[in-house]
């Protein structure tokens, strides 16, 4: 069943790529002040609209004249004031800059969520409320039936799971697979490695305040910032994995050595605890400290501090050469190609995990009840006051009133998230090894699902999902109701109509089960299970039988 969407403020990490009107805060850096600045976008037909204002100057807002935000980078500019901007979306703000008159400076984009908030209805809890599975069934199939997703979900309740779907792998061709199969789960390693450091810090063999420079006295900075820095993305280091050239962590592992002098070249770019930046260089540092102190691999150590107190038999470390893994994929020309990926023991401790839905629930279930931290550590590290979104390796993530925790993870081709809701001891767990359809609005979209909010599928056009997938609709239907055949076929991955004696048409899905053909204002409902479909056009019903 397709309903309509209501729009969500939403601050989940890897959730709100695509949701980016509304209110953001930021602080132009002028080098001699930090200048209040407040960008105020709306969505139109035809892409966005916004205005700029400078509060501390004027409260007249200045219109922008171009704004275009694509594959994450949002970029525009003010003629007037001869200025422009250009910033990439990080977790949960835009990081970039502000370019005037050939001077550049930085301008950082955070969420006003206090103005925006206060229209959004609240989301009512579960309350023991039963979600409705099959409306993320059908989600699935629609998502599957247009070729635009591959990956499984788990949905967790009071520890167990209530809900699990694999869905489009059968869109893969040579691909074997079982219900073991793993999936790369990217930076959610963090919250696994946050974890086993804070157990460290439990023992009293490591402490928040303790300097970098007690391990690593070479970084820059070093003596400044602490292991509560680097936990919280505040520590002012760069990103190893992100620098020019980043697919020189593809091939063979580059070593240690390689990845810290990396760093250091980077050095840092804000004093610690002045601006929040996620910092894949932080991670890998915690990584190496943890096995300073274990005097231990990592994988050893996840061995013994995670797996060795529950039972997630589908997660392993690289080093543990787990080989039933899938592999990611990309839509191109209508067929799902591998993508290559990083070799993963360059990104031990912060990206290299693989995983199932299952198990991650399995783990952040455990986290919440004390099954490896105390209750007071873990209230530390998900308080962490004066961050809005970062705790000490775990993220919140407020839809609409309700705050979630947990974390995402993206290689260069797959994507994931987990995340728990304490009031309704609920967990979801998705892993997605093929996107077309964008991983955040996925997430999104099924978040709404779990808590019953109305949801409006994506249009995505003419249904081009490999011929297995339409299959089902396809074959020769007759009506008693009028005087005319109906053949339905695949033609190149793409679902096509022909009414007798006249010229095939294309159908577009809008739904599940659902297509239309604009031009001729016809509507199909494709009931498979009774091999029937509903023909609408204009005030007009016709019934179809498959022959």
């Amino acid at each position: 069943m397709k309903t309509q969407l209501i729009a969500v403020l939403v601050f989940l990490a890897h959730l709100c790529h695509a949701q980016i009107e509304g209110n953001w805060n930021g602080e132009l850096d002028t080098q001699s002040m930090k200048l209040p600045v407040i960008l105020k976008i709306s969505k139109k037909s035809k892409g966005y609209t916004a205005t700029l204002v400078s509060p501390n100057q004027s409260s007249k807002e200045i219109p922008v004249d171009k704004i275009s935000f694509n594959n994450d980078e949002l970029t525009f500019d003010i003629e007037n004031l001869r200025a422009g901007y250009k910033g990439t979306y990080k977790t949960d703000h835009f990081e970039g800059d502000f370019l005037q008159n050939g001077r550049k400076m930085t301008l950082n984009f955070y969420r006003n969520a206090q103005s925006e908030s206060s229209n959004t209805p609240d989301v009512p809890y579960l309350n023991g409320k039963a979600i409705n599975t099959q409306k993320i069934d059908d989600f699935l199939n629609y998502m599957v039936q247009n070729n635009q997703a591959i990956g499984s979900i788990s949905i967790f309740k009071n520890g167990s799971e209530v809900y699990h779907k694999d869905f489009g792998q059968q869109l893969l061709s040579n691909v074997s697979y079982d219900k073991n199969t793993g999936y790369q789960i990217g930076s959610i390693s963090k919250l696994i490695t946050a974890v086993m450091l804070l157990q460290l810090v439990e023992q009293g063999k490591l402490s928040l305040t303790d300097p970098l420079s007690k391990f690593y006295p070479d970084i820059p900075n070093a003596k400044k910032i602490t292991i509560r820095h680097m936990l919280n993305h505040t520590s002012g280091l760069g990103d190893y994995v992100g620098k020019t050239g980043g697919n020189w962590l593809f091939d063979q592992p580059v070593g240690d050595q390689a990845i810290i002098a990396a760093i250091k070249k980077q050095g840092v770019s804000f004093k610690p605890g002045e601006k929040t930046r996620y910092s894949n260089s932080a991670y890998f540092l915690l990584s190496r400290i943890l096995e300073k102190i274990h005097e231990k691999p990592y994988h050893q150590i996840l061995k013994e501090n995670i797996l060795a107190k529950v039972s997630m038999p589908h997660t392993f470390s690289v080093l543990d050469h787990s080989k039933n893994v899938f592999k990611s994929y990309e839509l191109k020309n209508n067929t799902w190609n591998e993508v290559k990926d990083f070799n993963f023991q360059n990104c031990i401790g912060l990206g290299d995990i693989t995983s199932t839905p299952e198990d991650l629930n399995i783990f952040i279930n455990a986290l919440f009840n004390g099954k490896f931290i105390k209750k007071e550590t873990l209230d530390m590290m998900i308080s962490n006051k004066n961050e809005k979104f970062f705790g000490l390796g775990i993220m919140k993530m407020p839809f609409y009133n309700i705050t979630i925790y947990g974390h995402g993870g993206d290689t260069a081709g797959s994507h994931s998230t987990v995340g728990f809701e304490p009031t309704d001891l609920l967990s979801y767990a998705v892993t997605i090894n093929g996107e077309k359809f964008n991983h955040n609005s996925f997430y999104l979209a099924l978040l709404n699902l779990i808590y019953d909010r109305d949801y409006k599928y994506p249009v995505f056009g003419q249904a081009t999902a490999p011929a297995p997938e339409l299959e089902k609709y396809v074959g020769d239907y007759t009506s008693k109701d009028i005087d005319m055949g109906l053949k339905v076929f695949v033609k190149e991955g793409t679902l096509y109509g022909q009414g007798t004696n006249q010229a095939e048409f294309t159908l577009n899905s809008t739904g599940k089960d659902q297509f239309t053909f604009d031009k001729a204002g016809l509507k199909l409902v494709f009931m498979p299970e009774n091999n029937q479909l509903k023909l609408t056009q204009g005030d007009k019903t016709f019934l179809f039988n498959k022959k």
